[in-house]
């Protein structure tokens, strides 16, 4: 066999990526600014993020660094509504076939500075599955102008491959009223956020929505 028989496998892969959808102005802009104020106002009800290890919750800042606040008051069956009617443009965009949604979780989460979120998936597999699984990841972005931070894109990587080349991760940067949808099975992970200011108001806001479907008999 010649030398160039012997290359690695891996020198000639291309990187595949599970389909996402990026919309901007996806609430009317006074609902935005709203949205905004009143996670700047609870700055103090805000908590650790968790990750789930082995099914059960648990802080890990070296995974995720953030600060969440799962009771959205008034604007909970706002953001609802407003997934559930986006949901079958979603579905279209990202070739997922459609479903009758269980239920829609949400949470806030507030990125600043140092924060960050390692790369995983969304969804519970295994052994940990529940009668309910995530199908669609929605992340909607709540920011103030000009933006004060710097980095916290949402980065989506390629299928099989574990580095940070850039050919096998693709960023998407966060801005003000944008909602970005993609299948909760994609690996992705969020940019670690500089704030110099490291005020409240000024960080990466997010509200977080998963759309579960209900699974059958085990």
């Amino acid at each position: 066999m010649t030398g160039a028989a012997t290359a690695p496998i891996q020198a000639t892969r291309k990187p595949v990526f599970l389909p996402y959808q990026v919309v901007p102005h996806w609430l009317p802009a006074d609902t935005a600014a709203e949205l905004l104020q009143y996670a700047i106002a609870n700055q103090d009800r805000f908590t650790d993020g968790r990750v789930y290890h082995e099914g059960a919750p648990k802080i890990d800042p070296e995974l995720r660094k953030t600060r969440v606040l799962h009771d959205l008051g008034t604007f909970a069956p706002v953001i609802c509504a407003a997934a559930r009617a986006a949901q079958p443009d979603i579905e279209r965009a990202l070739k997922v076939p459609a479903f009758v949604p269980d239920y829609f979780e949400i949470e806030l989460a507030a990125h600043g500075h140092g924060a960050h979120f390692d790369r995983h998936i969304d969804t519970f597999v295994g052994s940990y599955r529940n009668s309910s699984s995530r199908v669609l990841t929605l992340v909607y972005y709540l920011l103030r102008e000009p933006k004060a931070f710097a980095g916290g894109a949402l980065r989506m990587h390629g299928l099989g491959g574990r580095g940070e080349a850039d050919s096998w991760v693709q960023d998407i940067e966060p801005q003000h009223n944008q909602l970005v949808a993609f299948p909760s099975i994609a690996p992705h992970s969020v940019g670690e956020v500089k704030c110099p200011g490291h005020e409240f108001a000024d960080s990466r806001f997010a509200v977080n929505i998963w759309i579960h479907r209900k699974e059958g008999p085990k």
